[in-house]
């Protein structure tokens, strides 16, 4: 007997066609199921973190509203200064320097770039142990400039590391050393002096003043030739009593391309000396971490 039978629209074919499609249904309602689950998940967390940071904010000035976008690096200055107040030194700058890299239009960038090069100027010179500091002992007969010669350093840096107001050390006396393997980057545009390390923003200086040969306008690579210390009119080197205090400048293979001191006072009939010139407290810092052999690059 016959249930069904050719005549009646259905065929053998026909009836598997339908149990197959009936036994597939609930693996693809099931797929569909996971799907709708990613995109309600997907819709949550844009709705929770990524449209807050795309979206624009309404500003009334003037009683004109005005769209702007918000800083999408000050939740990482912001984190970075929470990181400052717990003492957190590294794990602050190293977030500022992740919103200097990714976030080089936020408005915070001008405070991170200062507080980044506080930062480093710190753990430099105080006590707190880096990986690349080390200690070195004084062995009879050694003097700070052969110390700071061996060990890629400057005179300046190993006695402000080790608290010194004189060049006097003792054999075997334990001395804060560290490698300063930097370079400089003078931007007349900005009007900046940019120290990096291994192309690693370290610390950034204001320019007071330009004045440089026309034939050096930029862009020029040379390297620092000499650390220059004068009293007056009198040259001092690191062993003189006047020498913490004394004027300093810095001169590079290319003439006029020198890094100077701003002058305390000038008449204005005196002719500005060649060079850039930066505030005298921030000359102290490069002298300290400059070193003869290191590369300066100006570009416009």
């Amino acid at each position: 007997m016959r249930l069904i039978s050719s005549g009646e629209g259905f065929s053998s074919r026909n009836l598997y066609s339908i149990l197959m499609a009936r036994l597939k249904f609930p693996p693809a309602f099931f797929v569909l199921m996971i799907c709708g689950a990613g995109l309600a998940l997907a819709f949550f967390g844009w709705t929770r973190y990524a449209q807050p940071e795309s979206s624009v904010n309404r500003v009334v000035e003037d009683g004109a509203v005005k769209l702007e976008k918000p800083d999408l690096g000050k939740r990482h200055f912001d984190a970075a200064m929470s990181f400052l107040r717990e003492g957190e030194l590294v794990s602050a700058r190293d977030r500022l320097l992740y919103l200097m890299r990714y976030f080089p239009e936020s408005e915070t960038i001008i405070h991170a770039k200062r507080v980044i090069g506080e930062v480093n100027l710190d753990l430099l010179i105080s006590p707190i142990p880096q990986p690349e500091k080390s200690r070195y002992v004084v062995s009879q007969g050694e003097a700070l400039v052969t110390i700071a010669r061996r060990s890629d350093s400057t005179v300046d840096y190993i006695m402000r590391a080790n608290g010194k107001t004189t060049a006097l050390i003792y054999p075997d006396e334990e001395l804060v050393v560290c490698p300063l393997n930097y370079r400089v980057e003078i931007c007349l545009e900005r009007r900046t002096l940019t120290v990096f390390s291994n192309d690693v923003f370290f610390k950034e200086y204001r320019i007071v003043e330009i004045n440089l040969p026309p034939e050096v306008a930029g862009p020029v690579t040379a390297t620092i030739t000499e650390k220059v210390a004068r009293d007056g009119d009198r040259p001092v080197n690191f062993t003189d009593a006047t020498y913490l205090g004394c004027s300093k400048w810095i001169r590079t293979g290319v003439i006029g391309l020198y890094i100077r001191e701003e002058a305390a006072a000038r008449p204005d009939s005196e002719i500005a000396p060649f060079g850039v010139m930066v505030e005298k407290s921030d000359m102290q810092d490069l002298f300290t971490i400059l070193r003869v052999g290191t590369e300066v690059k100006l570009v416009h």
